[in-house]
């Protein structure tokens, strides 16, 4: 008799995750088509073919429902930053691959879903809980300890984290230009300006960081390689 009421009970949890990403995957979908103002959780439940009973026994509010969103996108961000492996080579940034890598991120219209709550809640604190702060400050650090394992940055370590979060403030803006303009040839030419602002500013950054390191075995008396 044990048996069959595991199973179920699998099945019954299956049955509450798969619920779950419909919802969030709904909620998606309408932030992205009709923005925050016009979601509602009738609309949501209806998008995802469930009963409005359903979506609020998994999630009683509208807004615990959108934080959920924020929280699982923000999450699949994280994850995939920390899979890329050709962002970098032999110790430094690969700066086309990391502006591409980012459009790809923040410029998907997925990302909107995010853009969607962090504005429509942008003027009530009671809404927008801490986890949102937290999870942008997780983030933020995870993008740091990649910097340094992937990149060799010497004494320009901090330039570099700010040219990293200078690429991303770009790559967001850009971004919000789809509210203009839909021609991926737009797109791509400010793509290819950001690259070369990027890679030179990186480059000069490394130079920099080259000298002084000479300059320092230079003055201890140690002879540069």
């Amino acid at each position: 008799m044990s048996k069959p009421t595991s199973l179920t009970r699998r099945t019954q949890a299956d049955r509450s995750a798969e619920t779950r990403v419909q919802l969030i995957t709904a909620a998606v979908t309408l932030l992205h088509k009709i923005g925050f103002a016009g979601v509602t959780t009738a609309n949501i439940a209806k998008e995802a073919g469930v009963t409005t009973g359903a979506l609020h026994h998994h999630f009683p509010t509208k807004f615990e429902l959108l934080f959920t969103v924020y929280d699982h996108l923000a999450e699949r961000v994280l994850e995939g930053f920390t899979k890329q492996e050709n962002l970098a080579t032999n110790g430094r940034l690969n700066v086309p691959e990391l502006v591409r890598y980012f459009w790809g991120v923040y410029g998907d219209p997925e990302y909107w879903a995010i853009w969607e709550i962090l504005i429509g809640t942008r003027t009530d604190a009671d809404a927008r809980p801490q986890a949102v702060s937290d999870r942008m400050d997780a983030i933020r650090e995870v993008r740091y300890r990649w910097l340094e394992s992937h990149v060799d940055m010497g004494e320009a370590k901090k330039e570099i984290f700010e040219l990293l979060e200078f690429t991303l403030i770009a790559i967001r803006g850009l971004s919000l230009e789809r509210l203009f303009h839909k021609e991926e040839a737009y797109f791509e030419r400010h793509l290819q300006t950001l690259i070369s602002v990027i890679a030179a500013r990186y480059d000069l950054l490394v130079g920099r960081s080259k000298v002084s390191s000479i300059n320092v075995l230079v003055r201890r008396g140690a002879r540069p390689k």
